[in-house]
């Protein structure tokens, strides 16, 4: 998504998206999207998240966090968010 934000092509039709609204009311809207990936190869772990998701690993009875939730209440990722012209 921060991709398509670099061109303008991409803003445009984030804009129409935006503008279409799919029978919801003006700002309502009900998308989002969460998901965590991980890959374990013989030597290490990959880990990757997108949206209100956290990976966790159990070890030896104990809980070790490999990712950090991608939440608004986070300064950085609402500043993230309104800075591609959305909202929370």
């Amino acid at each position: 998504m921060d991709e398509l934000m670099l061109t303008e092509e991409g803003r445009e039709e984030l804009a129409r998206i935006k503008e279409s609204n799919n029978g919801l009311a003006d700002g309502e809207t009900f998308a989002g999207c969460t998901s965590t990936v991980v890959l374990i190869t013989r030597n290490e772990v990959y880990c990757a998240n997108a949206g209100d998701s956290r990976t966790v690993l159990a070890s030896r009875g104990a809980a070790k966090d490999l990712s950090i939730d991608h939440k608004p209440d986070d300064p950085r990722e609402l500043a993230r968010i309104q800075n591609s012209g959305n909202f929370v």
